[in-house]
């Protein structure tokens, strides 16, 4: 199915079957072989896209016309997209990556490439720093535990994201979906791991290229690459079209 005429296509987020696609031209939804409709009004840039216990959080640039600064900070829907307010930061921060679970919030600067970590839903932050890190992913039953990827594979926190430690004979990931106790990885050439623990991983399949977002909800997984979403209903094990046509980052 191919798509309408949205920009880049930032990040891929699942709710069930219903796909969100963060894009340059606002936030749109896709149900299984459904045409993609328009989600938010008006259509900002979502650079940065989460899902956590009745609401999205969200980050990114004002829509052509609206009067906001150009970084949005961090934006709060609890109606499913379709209306955001502010929560923090708003004039200051870019996130590129946020990642949520419980009462935690974590997000990288697009700007300066910090780590921001809330403890408080998105509200007050602490920096911690300059961890190098690309993607990342807290483990929704646990917020203090965290997994990112870097240049030289993957590193975990146990302290929320204070500190990392490289995880030993991990392999090459460059993005991370967790969904509930198993946690996905594609590699910089399109292999798809699977982990229940963040240490040991297994290979189920490939997408065949490098991953450009990912998003995952149980066994079902959706890869962005080479402007196609493939999805899996298997783990990751074997991939179909979604969406064809697509334009990523």
């Amino acid at each position: 199915m191919a798509d309408p005429a949205w920009g880049h296509v930032h990040n891929l987020t699942l709710d069930g079957s219903r796909l969100l696609l963060g894009t340059h031209d606002g936030l749109w939804q896709q149900d299984s072989n459904q045409p993609a409709t328009l989600v938010s009004e008006p259509p900002f840039d979502v650079m940065a896209l989460a899902v956590g216990p009745d609401r999205l959080l969200a980050s990114g640039h004002p829509a052509p016309g609206q009067n906001l600064p150009a970084d949005l900070g961090l934006r709060e829907s609890t109606d499913g997209g379709l209306s955001w307010q502010t929560l923090s930061l708003e004039g200051e921060v870019d996130f590129h990556r946020l990642t949520t679970a419980e009462n935690a919030v974590l997000g990288l600067s697009a700007h300066d490439g910090r780590l921001l970590r809330s403890m408080d839903g998105g509200q007050t932050w602490l920096d911690l720093g300059l961890p190098a890190i690309y993607d990342l992913a807290i483990d929704p039953k646990d917020p203090e535990r965290v997994l990112a990827t870097t240049e030289r594979g993957p590193v975990q926190s146990d302290d929320g994201g204070h500190t990392f430690s490289p995880t030993a004979g991990a392999p090459l990931l460059a993005l991370l979906a967790w969904s509930g106790s198993v946690v996905y990885g594609v590699a910089p050439n399109g292999d798809v791991y699977i982990s229940d623990d963040a240490t040991i991983w297994t290979r189920t399949g490939s997408v065949g290229g490098p991953p450009e977002a990912i998003a995952a909800d149980g066994e079902r997984l959706v890869v962005l690459t080479d402007g196609t979403i493939v999805e899996s209903t298997d783990a990751g094990a074997t991939f179909t079209d979604r969406i064809t046509g697509l334009d990523g980052h």
